[in-house]
Order: C-alpha cells, then structure tokens, then sequence
C-alpha cells in the first residue's frame, strides 16, 4: 500500500482506496490463517497533510473479517475498524523518537504503508471472536448449540473424585 509522494499537492490531500490483504503486508507463507480473516476487501480513507518536507498521515479502515465463534463454533462476519496517525518527514530530527515518526531519504518518491496497516489490522482483531454478546456456546456434555435447541443432559453432573463430599453436606 504506497503512495505516491509526487502527485500529492501541499495542504490536505484526501484519498479513498480499496485494496487487499495481500497488499497490506500480509503474506501468504506467513500469515496463511490471517488472510482467510480478512478475504474481503479493505476500505481506506486517508489523509495526508503535506507541508514542505513532513506528511501527516491519517489512514481509517474498514473491513468485513471472517471469524469463528470461539464459544458455539459458528462462522461469522464482523465488521473491524480503526485508524491509526503517521508523520513521515525528510529531515531527520535527533530528538524526535516516536513510534509514529518515520523518515524518508531526500530521493523518496513514496510512502510505503503495508507494515503500519498490517499492524493496525492485527491489532483491531477481537482477543474473543464472539457471534453475538448472549452467546451460550456449546453443551459440555452432548456438545449441542445451546443457542439453538436445549440439551437433555443432567446439568449438575458432579466429578465422581467429589462425590464424598457431598455426604458432607447431608
């Protein structure tokens, strides 16, 4: 995902994209399970700022993810989004050290935004994939969708190491 520095003109140039994981740093020999994720395009929308020699860089993206429940199992689209800011600039500033801050050679003719993006894609992930909030999963037992039908199992099934304990409470 680059952008070309030469047809940017000083002041505020917006751009909307559509583009792939592919071509947002995600491969096919490393990142294999990912892709599967994000097999729909992305949509971009991206600002840049430029100002003599600095670009500021908004980028906001959009995409449908291919999940599966981690609780029912069910395979669903969710839709992820985020944004993330940049500053690219040819002049090295010795005490500018910021993650955002990047540095292009006097001879740069573009900007090269796949690590970012892959970054903020992985990043934007949910730590639970989950197919609605209430879901109820799986039976323990007879592993049917709890969010579908009910299961006949005895729910207060007690570990037969524990049952002594039980006479206790008798």
């Amino acid at each position: 995902m680059k952008i070309n520095l030469i047809n940017l003109e000083e002041g505020v140039n917006e751009l909307r994209l559509q583009t792939t994981a592919l071509n947002c740093g995600l491969s096919e020999e490393t990142d294999l399970e990912w892709l599967s994720t994000f097999a729909h395009d992305i949509q971009l929308e991206i600002e840049v700022q430029k100002f003599s020699d600095k670009y500021f860089v908004k980028v906001k993206f959009l995409t449908p993810a291919n999940f599966s429940c981690d609780r029912c199992l069910i395979d669903f689209v969710q839709n992820l989004e985020g944004s993330f800011r940049l500053v690219f600039s040819k002049q090295q500033v010795a005490d500018q050290i910021d993650d955002d801050y990047r540095f292009l050679s006097e001879t740069a003719t573009e900007i090269d935004l796949s690590p970012d993006l892959r970054e903020n894609l992985l990043l934007a992930l949910p730590m639970k994939a989950l197919c609605r909030d209430d879901c109820r999963g799986l039976c323990p037992h007879c592993g049917a969708n709890l969010n579908e039908e009910t299961c006949n199992c005895h729910q207060q099934q007690i570990d037969p190491r524990w049952e002594k304990l039980k006479t206790l409470l008798q």
